[in-house]
């Protein structure tokens, strides 16, 4: 799995976001993954995916001033999200008691739950289903700083100020 990011203009318009998600996707196929000609393709459902056989697994997200993607050879989720407030009703539809738990003990409880959703998101993401799942069925753990769940490799950092996670 890689991952790729840009920070791109804070006022961009919502069209122009996704356009420049598609953009630094194309460009790292082309220069990363020898894929001179992409086709991108979706599910039912909505998830992005490469035209022809062979073809490596692909993820997109953005927000505001950010967009990023992952390649991979298996299936692959990724999700970014800027800082912003979040409500204890948004904190108990996508978290477990443990990790509400977790969320109010941290020095950062609005950090500590952005890190929880991107990383749920990115494997909702993984499995083609977008937001149609309830995000509680994804149970994180962190040893330390390394976020893990049941049947999923995970990863997660800040860059550029943003949050980052994927799964594969």
């Amino acid at each position: 799995m890689k991952l790729y990011a840009r920070i791109v203009p804070q006022a961009l318009s919502a069209a122009a976001l996704h356009d420049a998600a598609y953009a630094l996707l194309f460009d790292v196929l082309r220069a990363d993954w020898s894929v001179p000609s992409p086709q991108v393709e979706k599910t039912p459902l909505g998830r992005p995916y490469l035209r022809g056989a062979g073809r490596p697994f692909i993820s997109l997200s953005h927000t505001r001033g950010f967009v990023c993607c992952a390649v991979s050879g298996t299936p692959v989720g990724i999700d970014c999200e800027r800082r912003r407030r979040v409500t204890e009703g948004a904190m108990r539809r996508v978290c477990t008691p443990e990790e509400l738990a977790d969320i109010r003990a941290a020095d950062d409880p609005a950090a500590r739950f952005l890190q929880y959703w991107t990383l749920k998101e990115s494997i909702s993401k993984k499995r083609g289903v977008g937001l149609s799942e309830s995000f509680q069925q994804y149970a994180i753990r962190f040893e330390g700083e390394k976020p893990f769940c049941p049947g999923h490799r995970l990863h997660f950092e800040m860059r550029g100020g943003f949050f980052l996670a994927a799964a594969e």
